[in-house]
């Protein structure tokens, strides 16, 4: 007897992001409370083959496997399997997305089957599925809708139209969060984009296909290798012929006690969040036109401080210092360079969070609310725009009033 199970929600949100954030399976930990991690391990075009990690057990255990998953953009449904089956003869999933009253019904049909010496049978795993399946759907959800509402809430702001047309931006790290923000607001404001990205992911293909409607594109680039950043910015050079706005937002974060911070996660922070901004700003200054602007994303934690991130906060300081010396080294061309410092932003990090402590984060700020990444974007395309064409050097504190 084999088992069986098919579950649906309705999400109230456009196909697109119901989509993009639902099959971008390296964010999966942040949309799926199970997940302790997701390791992308080959990706072909629409097929990806991944390793997913679950949260320890009561017993201190962490169940793994490797699966495949094919989406198909076209028709809205994917299929997936488990290749490393574990305690089950064969598990298949099929994912649909349509259109219904009320928004976006997605669908989870599995079939499978257990192996004689499993834990479970068919009808024990049938129950467990279908309880968990309610939960995940939920979150899921929650979270999309409140990243849908987040965007329409921005957009039924009325604000005085900044316009970027015919200027050439480079954003790093932009294809989630707070830099696919910044992308897409300088995109819909005239700029000439291209975003660049770590890895390959659903997130990042959505980003290029959306960007390139605005004349744009998303790449692939680890800005803290030089060759890579040189060949972004050789890219830049081809495609835009100049530069006019930098937006170095790629950045990494950890938390861990400083007497057990080892040297590997110490340099990991500085050339992510440092060293990362060195390499683009050096290869781009042939390349920007005078008058241009930079703007480095730093963090409100840098001159507060944190526990356990000592290397995180040390490396967003230097950011602070960098500004200000290099503000003053190209101000002679005109060029701007300001830090933006965010406070406590939705990302996908934050989803990972209680409810309760979210609402506690919103408490601290003087506008009872989190910040949002269009709340950060916007104050980018201020800086990139002739509006501060006498600001230069500042760390912009954008964290409500916290």
């Amino acid at each position: 007897m084999a088992g069986r199970t098919d579950n649906t929600v309705v999400i109230d949100a456009p196909m697109s992001l119901v989509w993009a954030m639902t099959n971008d399976v390296s964010s999966w930990p942040s949309l799926f409370s199970e997940y302790e991690s997701a390791q992308i391990l080959e990706r072909d075009g629409d097929r990806v083959v991944f390793r997913l990690t679950m949260h320890p057990d009561e017993q201190g255990r962490r169940w793994t496997w490797i699966s495949e998953r094919v989406g198909d953009p076209a028709t809205r449904t994917v299929q997936a399997q488990r290749i490393e089956t574990g305690p089950f003869e064969y598990m298949r999933i099929r994912w649909t997305y349509r259109d219904v009253d009320g928004g976006v019904e997605m669908r989870w049909e599995q079939d499978f089957a257990m192996k004689p010496d499993a834990p479970v049978d068919d009808t024990a795993m049938t129950d467990r599925i279908n309880t968990n399946s309610t939960v995940q759907m939920a979150r899921i959800k929650g979270l999309v809708e409140r990243a849908a509402r987040a965007h329409a809430d921005r957009r039924s702001e009325p604000m005085t139209e900044i316009r970027l047309d015919g200027k050439r931006a480079l954003v790093t790290g932009g294809s989630r969060g707070i830099g696919r923000a910044i992308a897409l607001t300088l995109a819909d404001a005239g700029a000439t984009v291209i975003a660049c990205y770590q890895r390959d992911s659903e997130a990042a293909a959505a980003l290029d296909r959306e960007l390139k409607t605005r004349g744009g594109e998303a790449v692939r680039a680890d800005v803290t290798s030089p060759d890579d950043v040189a060949d972004l910015l050789a890219r830049c050079g081809q495609t835009l012929g100049g530069l006019d706005l930098v937006v170095n937002n790629a950045g990494a974060m950890s938390h861990v006690p400083f007497a057990d911070l080892e040297p590997a996660e110490w340099q990991r922070m500085i050339d992510t969040n440092l060293t990362s901004i060195y390499l683009v700003c050096r290869q781009a200054l042939p390349m920007l036109a005078d008058g241009s602007a930079i703007v480095n994303i730093g963090s409100g934690l840098a001159t507060v401080g944190m526990p356990a991130r000592t290397h995180y906060t040390a490396s967003k300081a230097g950011v602070i210092g960098m500004t200000r010396s290099l503000c003053k080294e190209l101000g002679g061309r005109g060029i701007r360079v300001n830090t933006i410092s965010p406070g406590i932003v939705e990302t996908d990090l934050l989803s990972r969070v209680p409810d309760e402590q979210r609402a506690q984060y919103a408490r601290l700020s003087a506008l009872g609310r989190l910040g949002r990444p269009d709340d950060i974007a916007d104050v980018v395309l201020f800086l990139a725009s002739d509006l501060a064409r006498y600001v230069t050097g500042v760390d912009l504190r954008v964290d409500g009033g916290i």
